[in-house]
């Protein structure tokens, strides 16, 4: 149970609103009923029991990701935030879905978003060489690297990470650095959270930024704080700052004040379990510390159009 974080009741359900008229051939359908509020219709048509939306942190624990029913069309809309982004899929009679009427998808899964993807992200010619190591893989950029970046979870960022960092470098948003994309491999849980020896064996060269998302980002923020010779500063992308959940709560918090990292939280809206450890990890930073959110929430497909900005924030 340590390594699950607690459970936190969701504040308040998704705000639902009557569904827009719609033609039922693409879904979802995005408006804007204000200027501070998007609506977002999913739509599904078929024969069906039951069908659900699964939008991440959206929908959870709420009985609104039920969709209603005209006819053999299926529809719900909820009321986001302009920035909004999520990956999701449709649960029809039991089976999770992508869904039909979505052209777009990322791993597995439908996307649905208020603002258009990271500009960072758009690929080019590669400007890099990309290197197999024992530890997961190294980027090496083709102007001499000025620092490094070691990114934890590093197999979930071997498409992306090399672009982001090739139009980065590019557009002189940060300078030119070496990545190490560290794979967690098996033991993930056991060496992300807190583990020394983990710590203790990550690969640093020059000014090294660590990044990490939840439990990745307790890593890395516990790796600058242990080794503050080597890494300086840390991007924490909804980092699993509960951490364990049981005796000694948020255990990296208490241990910081005396000697606080230079670190950089991102956390989404609509986490809200993560809300709480959050805000106390800032202020235990003091200066040390700044912290931007997202709208979204435990969601890859917003940390990686969130990276970005984290390590401009970081490098600039």
């Amino acid at each position: 149970m340590r390594d699950l974080p607690p459970q936190v009741p969701r504040p308040a359900p998704p705000q639902v609103v009557p569904t827009p008229p719609v033609d039922g051939t693409t879904s979802p359908v995005i408006s804007a009923p204000a200027p501070d509020r998007r609506a977002v219709t999913f739509l599904w048509r078929g024969r069906a029991g039951e069908v659900r939306v699964r939008a991440n942190k959206l929908t959870h624990q709420s009985d609104a990701a039920l969709m209603e029913r005209d006819g053999d069309l299926w529809h719900r809309t909820y009321l986001v935030r302009p920035g909004w982004r999520s990956s999701y899929l449709l649960t029809v009679d039991g089976q999770d879905v992508p869904d039909p009427l979505n052209p777009r998808r990322w791993r597995g899964f439908s996307i649905a978003e208020t603002a258009p993807p990271s500009p960072w992200l758009t690929p080019g010619e590669p400007r890099h060489r990309l290197s197999r190591l024992p530890l997961g893989w190294r980027y090496d950029p083709v102007r001499p690297a000025e620092g490094s970046l070691v990114m934890l979870d590093g197999e979930h960022w071997v498409d992306d990470l090399p672009v982001i960092l090739d139009n980065l470098i590019g557009a002189g948003a940060i300078p030119p650095v070496t990545a190490w994309l560290v794979e967690s491999g098996p033991d993930r849980a056991a060496r992300l959270t807190c583990d020394a020896a983990f710590a203790d064996a990550l690969p640093y060269e020059g000014r090294t930024v660590i990044a990490g998302q939840s439990f990745g980002g307790l890593a890395a923020v516990h790796a600058a704080h242990r080794h503050p010779d080597r890494f300086a500063a840390a991007l924490s992308q909804s980092g699993s700052f509960w951490w364990p959940n049981g005796p000694e709560p948020e255990r990296l918090t208490g241990q910081i004040a005396a000697r606080p990292p230079r670190v950089h939280l991102q956390t989404g809206t609509l986490e809200w379990a993560l809300h709480g450890p959050t805000e106390r990890l800032r202020q235990a930073l003091g200066d040390a510390g700044t912290h931007a959110a997202f709208e979204g929430g435990h969601d890859r497909y917003c940390w990686r159009n969130e990276l970005a900005d984290g390590l401009i924030a970081l490098y600039g």
